[in-house]
């Protein structure tokens, strides 16, 4: 069951790994790459900023404990950023309050360690249909909004002055 239900016209959904551990970024990379998803990794949180700032990401999957900057710092550093990016945390056993924490400050879900990839990937894709549904309420907003305007317009001019 790989792939996406994304139109072949469309860029595969965009994930960003961060994890201090190379092991863990690059099992999660290779595959999240074979799902169909884009994937890229960051060691830590100074790691993941910068690839932030050079591209645009659906998902940030980050490691709650990592050297430099560690995963609620940089749940608040892309709290800052406008708000399309969805944030999974991943925690080792025992740290179940802090990703609670992360999820108060912003976090979408978040994963616990030892996790099952199956477990992953359907986390991944609800918080990617929550991305899309936002960003389609959002445009409907913006075009309801546009409506009542032309609305407004229309009924302020007379036919006489329309003619």
């Amino acid at each position: 069951m790989s792939g996406t239900s994304e139109s072949p016209h469309q860029e595969p959904p965009r994930i960003l790994v961060v994890d201090d551990e190379a092991t863990i970024r690059e099992i999660l990379a290779d595959f999240l790459s074979m799902e169909g998803f884009a994937v890229s990794t960051a060691k830590d949180g100074q790691g993941a900023l910068s690839e932030l700032s050079g591209s645009a990401f659906d998902m940030v999957l980050s490691d709650l404990k990592m050297p430099n900057m560690g995963g609620i710092e940089l749940l608040e550093a892309i709290g800052r950023r406008p708000p399309t990016t969805v944030t999974v945390i991943m925690t080792g056993f025992g740290t179940v309050e802090t990703a609670i924490d992360a999820m108060k400050r912003g976090a979408y879900d978040y994963i616990m360690k030892p996790f099952k990839m199956e477990e992953v990937v359907q986390i991944i894709r609800r918080g990617l249909e929550k991305r899309r549904l936002e960003a389609e309420n959002l445009r409907l907003k913006e075009a309801l909004s546009l409506y009542r305007v032309s609305e407004a317009v229309a009924a302020s001019l007379s036919l006489d002055d329309v003619m």
